[in-house]
């Protein structure tokens, strides 16, 4: 699928004439919005590549794009970068985009702005580079881990993904608005090298992190209401893998990740805000996940949540070996695809 078949299959012809406040534009008949019409010119409908619009009066007709250029007045790359911008934004999530988003403050070279606000006291020690990542980065990490570019967009719009320069290497970042827990790993998908104090690892927790708050939940204090359940996952590569499977789904889902199955407790304040939606937990498929699954499924029920479990167990990849997470699931065997979406149900 390439990037604008995923931009069309997450914000469609009808969706965006939504969003652009020409819903009444959105059927077989209708008038043409691009032209001043006193009778019904103007159709969409739908062909086995996609949506399409036609003027049959001098307008002509096209896909999404095309609407947005004639529409807006836009060339066709700056037409689709801003359907990019509709797409991954808070309308593919399906929460009014009035409502404020959260900001994470960026430090050293990434302020470009000479009059922004001194950023708040660090409660994770942040890399001095931290920035929101630029095409390029955000490229890699999609392809690195085998996930949507918008997916990747999302999450940096929404605050949970940075990126900046740890232990001397250039690294992709989770955190939240919160600033409680922070872990980063390599763009390259290397390991971290040995230190006086740290052997090789493949993940670098940020000093002054609490493994105990799940990356990413502070949204649903500031636009998770919107949400209508939290998908509870284990480390930073599979909360990548939940925004991937999350988005274009109109919020149903806002994926959370506790950064290592050993974490027993969970931060009370993060239960507090687990209270008010249903959880579904998927842990990683190896032992300690069963047992972190289990651990945190009592946790939520000793706070009184909801909670459920969604084992990924007997589901393949597509050259037949067993899925070992929910990244993993982004190469989904096909026979596979109907049992998976029960999961996401």
């Amino acid at each position: 699928m390439t990037d604008i078949q995923e931009l069309k299959w997450l914000l469609p012809l009808p969706e965006l004439l939504k969003q652009l406040g020409l819903e009444a534009h959105a059927k077989r008949s209708a008038l043409c919005p691009l032209h001043e019409d006193t009778k019904p010119s103007f159709s969409i409908f739908q062909t086995t590549h996609g949506w399409r619009y036609k003027c049959h009066a001098a307008c002509g007709g096209g896909d999404e794009i095309t609407l947005l250029e004639k529409l807006l007045g836009l060339p066709r790359g700056e037409a689709i970068r801003h359907y990019a911008s509709m797409a991954f934004g808070p309308g593919a999530w399906g929460f009014n985009d009035r409502h404020p988003m959260p900001r994470i403050p960026t430090y050293g070279s990434a302020i470009t702005d000479a009059s922004a606000e001194k950023p708040p006291a660090k409660k994770v020690d942040l890399p001095e580079d931290l920035h929101t990542g630029d095409e390029h980065e955000m490229r890699t990490l999609a392809s690195l881990r085998k996930v949507s570019f918008w997916a990747v967009g999302a999450m940096s719009q929404l605050g949970t993904l940075r990126f900046g320069t740890v232990c001397g290497e250039p690294s992709w970042i989770v955190l939240d608005a919160s600033l409680r827990s922070a872990e980063a790993r390599r763009l390259d998908g290397k390991l971290y090298p040995q230190t006086a104090h740290l052997g090789e690892r493949k993940v670098h927790t940020l000093r002054g992190s609490s493994k105990s708050w799940p990356v990413g939940l502070v949204l649903q204090r500031e636009v998770g209401n919107q949400f209508k359940r939290i998908l509870l996952v284990e480390g930073s590569g599979d909360l990548v893998a939940g925004y991937h499977f999350a988005l274009g789904r109109k919020g149903e889902w806002l994926p959370a990740a506790l950064l290592g199955a050993s974490i027993s407790r969970l931060h009370p304040e993060a239960l507090e805000l687990l209270r008010s939606k249903p959880v579904r937990i998927m842990p990683h498929c190896d032992s300690a996940g069963e047992q972190a699954s289990v651990k945190w499924t009592q946790e939520l029920l000793r706070a009184g949540c909801h909670g459920d479990l969604a084992s990924l167990q007997g589901l393949r990849k597509k050259d037949g070996s067993p899925l070992k997470d929910l990244n993993d699931a982004t190469e989904l065997h096909p026979e596979d695809a109907d049992e998976f979406a029960q999961l996401l149900s």
